[in-house]
């Protein structure tokens, strides 16, 4: 793939890695200089034209490789440059490698669910016109070695026919573990511990890491033990005595004569469930004419005598009424 700028002063190594910032590698003793943003719009020139390339090959509707991407994303481009044809003294771009490391919940042969971090093959690109050139294995190998991973430890993100058969022509990775998303795993992924990531992914995903606090954590606080439950006592009357005990009434009612033995036998209770519990018996009513001759012989209020004492216009008889 060519671009009308000169690829081969831009990237002086045969492959070179990008990371999120897109930043121009080092440029080799003698060369020009242009300005550090015209190099960095030309990098992003060739990341947008190797993603637009890639999309058109496996027919995808949109790219999934672009420098907004990049910069957006903790990835890892491999970028394989032609040294051999330098045409109009430019050079061309082969191919390239994107990885990077996802959280992804996976099933093992048992169909058990495992939460892992894989280093995932996210998209990977030669030109049509150099393939079978043994250029993709030289990417390949390439990257497993930066990153210090086994092929059966990858996790391929929605591989191709031709990546599936170049993965079992030059690593033997045929059997694949069914899986619920669209990344595949070979047999194998669960036999060794990923290891931690490569330093060329581990510095621009923990650059940015806290300083650890040196202060002690506080002492754990115990919870008091707890109290075995006892036996669940059934709801019954006999938990509400206090409704028995009888209420005195006010006077005069209180002067009426109390019955002399209670009854012998209660009065029945429904047996339908939610009754209330019995109420202790109370003092009867007492009739009208019973009350109004308990009122005669009451004896008269101190301060109605005084009254009476005072007025001398009142008459024996208005006395003795009001008496």
């Amino acid at each position: 793939m060519e671009f009308s700028f000169d690829v081969d002063a831009l990237l002086p190594e045969r492959i070179t890695v990008l990371d999120q910032h897109l930043r121009p590698p080092a440029r080799r003793p003698g060369t020009t200089t242009p300005a550090r943003v015209d190099l960095q719009q030309q990098i992003m020139t060739i990341v947008d034209e190797l993603g637009k390339a890639s999309a058109k090959a496996q027919h995808l509707p949109a790219p999934i490789t672009s420098a907004s991407r990049m910069q957006s994303n903790r990835h890892v481009m491999y970028v394989l440059k032609d040294t051999s044809a330098r045409p109009a003294g430019k050079g061309a771009i082969i191919g390239f490698l994107k990885v990077g490391y996802k959280k992804l919940f996976v099933l093992d042969d048992r169909e058990a669910h495992n939460e892992v971090e894989p280093l995932c093959i996210l998209d990977f690109y030669i030109h049509e016109s150099l393939q079978r050139h043994g250029h993709g294995r030289e990417l390949f190998h390439y990257m497993l070695q930066k990153e210090r991973v086994e092929p059966h430890q990858l996790a391929i993100d929605r591989p191709s026919q031709k990546l599936l058969k170049f993965l079992n022509k030059h690593y033997n990775l045929e059997t694949t573990v069914p899986q619920v998303n669209n990344f595949v795993i070979f047999e194998g992924f669960f036999a060794h511990q990923h290891r931690p990531p490569a330093p060329s992914l581990r510095a621009s995903r923990h650059s940015r890491a806290a300083v650890v606090d040196p202060t002690p954590a506080a002492p754990a606080r115990k919870l008091p033990p707890k109290r075995a439950e006892g036996d669940i006592k059934p709801y019954s009357s006999s938990d509400r005595e206090f409704l028995k005990v009888a209420v005195e009434p006010p006077w005069p009612l209180n002067r009426a004569p109390r019955r002399a033995t209670p009854p012998v036998h209660p009065p029945p209770r429904s047996s339908s469930l939610g009754n209330s519990p019995e109420r202790g018996p109370l003092r009867p009513f007492v009739p009208e004419q019973e009350l109004l001759r308990s009122l005669r012989l009451c004896p008269p209020h101190p301060t109605a005598r005084l009254l009476l004492a005072t007025d001398p216009g009142g008459s024996p008889a208005q006395r003795r009424r009001t008496r």
